[in-house]
Parts: structure tokens; C-alpha cells; sequence
């Protein structure tokens, strides 16, 4: 076998998100990797990840698992360890010289063979039992129940990074909260964010109205957005799906429409005839803005999370503007200042600035870091990565 051999873990495979969306490019450098998680629905997969040889736990075969696999939560140590185990079979058989994880949840808790370099890609440390713990649980009523298996899980979480070799997170956000939760220091590779679908909008061409990309769930504060533009004399489109849905449409006023399902087409002629993007959650990295940012459109967008790494609000060349608090009168606030300087926020910025989360720097850091962690051997036949630093994707 050509190049380095790969065994990739992954927490679950049941759509294509941000996550998936990163197996999806490791699936392209590597080729003949094997791929272990704990879930799977390979027809939602993507080639890439639907031509691999994909192992999966016990959990996958209980019937309907895909509609109530978030309620197994205490079941998944015995599944990380059986995934262990079909691993360290893999291994004996197959020789690989190094696993990597992509995580959020129980993927870096899989046990790895004895001496092998486990590198885990952290989307974040699993938030619903560490600082996110009362976001989820603290008014359900099995609570106290709760609380005591999620202590048993936490105990659980950061014994098991033990078997990390090193950590590298999605943001410093993220490695700020993998050092405060397992005490361990993480190197930082941005996600890649793909915009090959988009058209970044001309120079002269004004947009209308204002738009937000989000899943309609209490974390993503979409309700705060709308409440926000009820006031506002502006057009907002809301696309997205999920349990708020409902009630936010009950919510809005005229002026604001949703809009459910999108082709990559139909969402990139939004993001490109929109004035801006309004993004209202602390997120870990957070695609929606870079996506706008390659659209050539700006975003406004609360002050907290992976956008203060993504998103320049102050200096000579901004891509947007921030609101510090989470209240429909400090958005209202930032997009009256955002009208007012619409002049400051050019296409050329946004582009340069979403060029930073592109595919081919994701593929060359990705690579450098292998390189340092002693797996230069075979580097060069891996498909697709730039041996230059500074390729550019522009979109």
C-alpha cells in the first residue's frame, strides 16, 4: 500500500454534516482508509466515505436505533469498546500505521492498539455533559437520574483521552475548552469549508434584505433573530428546519419568510443577493459565516465562539459586525450599525477572508502537522495535497 495506512473513527455516520464534511476530505487523502463508527446510514453518505470499508458497533443493529441513538448516550462507552476491539483486529491484520479521530463525542474513546499514534480532530469536547450540561438537562424531569450517569461519563470522557496522542481542535475556542476539560493542550487546524458551489456577488451588486442559515433549535437563538427584525424595517429569510420551526413562524411578522430545503445553488443565489448574514450562536468554528464571507457578503453576528477567529469586526479590512449581547435590542443595535457602514465591507475582503478556511490549506496544514508527528513517509502520494504553502481555492 502506497502512502500512510489509516484507520479513521468517527462518532456517528448518519448525515452529512460539519463533521462528516471533514471525514469526507480525510476520506479523499486517504483513500484505503478503514472507517469505525458507531452509526451508520451509508446511503446519507457522500462517495468518499460510502466506497470505505466502514465497521460498526453493536448499537447499529437494535431496530429504529437511527430515531433515539442521542437517548443511547449510556451505552456508548461499551460501544467505543467494542469498536476498540473490531479495531485492534484491523490492526493485526492490516498493519495501519496510525488512527485518526474526528470527535465530538465517544470516536477519541476508542481504545487504539498499544503503541499506535491515535490523533484525534476535535469538533469539541461532548458539551450536553460538560458546559453545556444544563442547557440539556436541567429542567427534564429525569434530571436527577441524569445527573448521576453523566457524572459516570464524565469520569469515563477524560480517562479515555488518555489514549490521545495529541489533540488538534477545530478552533482556539475549542482548544481552549479541550485544555480546561482533559488538561491537555491542542494544536489548531481550521475546518475546511467548501464553496466551490458559490458565486461571490460583483462589486456593484447591491443586496436585499438579510439572511440566516441555521438549524431552528434553542442554541442556534434563532428566535432572538426574528424577534429581533419583527422591529426592524428589513426582510429577513430564514432557512433551516427543526423543532422551533413551528414557533418561530408563529413569531415572525410579515417582513421575515422561511424557507426549509435549499439546493447548494438556491442557498449560494441567497447568500449572494442578501445584504448580510445574521448569525446568532456561540459556536464552535460556525460554516454559515465563511460561507457568506465567500459570497462576498459580510456577517453580523453575536460576539462569542469561533466567529471572533472567523469574522474581522474592527481593523482596515472587516467582514463584519459583532453584537455583544444575546437580546433582540443589541441585534437591532449592530444592524443599524452595519446599514450605516455598508461602505466599509468590500467583496475583495470577504473573499480573502474566507479563503483562510479553504480546502487546500486544510489539506496542507493537515499534512505539515503528519509531517512533524513523524509520518512524512508516503507523504507524497497522498491524493490532493498541496506541497505549497499559500494555495488558494477562490471561490
Amino acid at each position: 500500500m502506497k502512502g500512510l495506512r489509516v484507520a479513521l473513527v468517527h462518532d456517528w455516520l448518519l448525515g452529512m454534516r460539519g463533521g462528516e464534511r471533514c471525514l469526507e476530505v480525510l476520506c479523499g487523502m486517504f483513500p484505503r482508509a478503514e472507517i469505525f463508527t458507531a452509526f451508520l446510514r451509508r446511503e446519507a453518505m457522500v462517495p468518499d466515505i460510502a466506497r470505505c470499508e466502514i465497521t460498526v458497533s453493536p448499537l447499529n443493529s437494535l431496530p429504529f436505533c437511527r430515531a433515539y441513538y442521542r437517548y443511547l448516550l449510556p451505552l456508548y462507552p461499551a460501544a467505543a469498546q467494542a469498536l476498540g476491539r473490531s479495531l485492534a483486529r484491523s490492526f493485526a491484520a492490516k498493519n495501519y500505521d496510525l488512527v485518526i479521530s474526528v470527535s465530538h463525542c465517544l470516536a477519541k474513546n476508542v481504545p487504539v492498539p498499544h503503541g499506535v499514534h491515535h490523533l484525534c480532530y476535535c469538533l469539541t469536547p461532548m458539551r450536553y455533559i460538560w458546559d453545556k450540561y444544563d442547557s440539556y438537562f436541567a429542567h427534564h424531569r429525569f434530571e436527577p437520574i441524569i445527573s448521576r450517569v453523566a457524572a459516570r461519563l464524565r469520569q469515563w470522557d477524560r480517562e479515555q483521552t488518555a489514549g490521545v496522542t495529541n489533540f488538534v481542535a477545530i478552533s482556539r475556542f475549542v482548544a481552549k475548552r479541550i485544555e480546561t476539560t482533559y488538561g491537555r493542550s491542542a494544536d489548531v487546524i481550521y475546518p475546511p469549508v467548501r464553496s466551490d458551489w458559490i458565486a461571490p456577488r460583483k462589486e456593484n451588486e447591491k443586496g436585499e434584505g438579510f439572511l440566516c442559515v441555521s438549524a431552528c433549535v434553542p442554541y442556534k437563538n434563532v428566535d432572538l433573530i426574528v424577534r429581533a427584525f419583527n422591529e426592524l424595517p428589513y426582510r429577513l429569510t430564514v432557512v433551516g428546519q427543526g423543532p422551533m420551526l413551528g414557533l418561530l413562524m408563529k413569531l415572525a411578522r410579515s417582513n421575515i419568510r422561511f424557507v426549509q430545503q435549499v439546493s447548494d445553488v438556491e442557498l449560494g443565489r441567497l447568500y449572494r443577493q442578501s445584504q448580510a448574514l445574521v448569525f446568532a450562536a456561540e459556536e464552535d468554528f460556525g460554516m454559515a459565516p465563511v460561507e457568506s464571507m465567500a459570497a462576498g457578503r459580510p456577517v453580523i453576528c453575536y460576539g462569542r465562539g469561533g466567529v471572533l477567529e472567523t469574522v474581522r469586526a474592527s481593523g482596515e479590512r472587516p467582514t463584519g459586525v459583532y453584537f455583544e449581547e444575546l437580546t433582540p435590542e443589541a441585534l437591532r443595535a449592530a444592524v443599524r450599525d452595519f446599514v450605516r457602514r455598508q461602505h466599509e465591507f468590500s467583496v475583495d475582503n470577504s473573499l480573502e477572508q474566507a479563503e483562510k478556511f479553504s480546502l487546500p490549506r486544510f489539506q496542507h496544514e493537515f499534512a505539515a502537522l503528519l509531517d512533524r508527528a513523524g509520518f512524512s513517509a508516503g507523504m507524497e502520494q497522498l491524493p490532493g495535497v498541496g506541497k505549497a504553502v499559500g494555495m488558494q481555492q477562490r471561490c
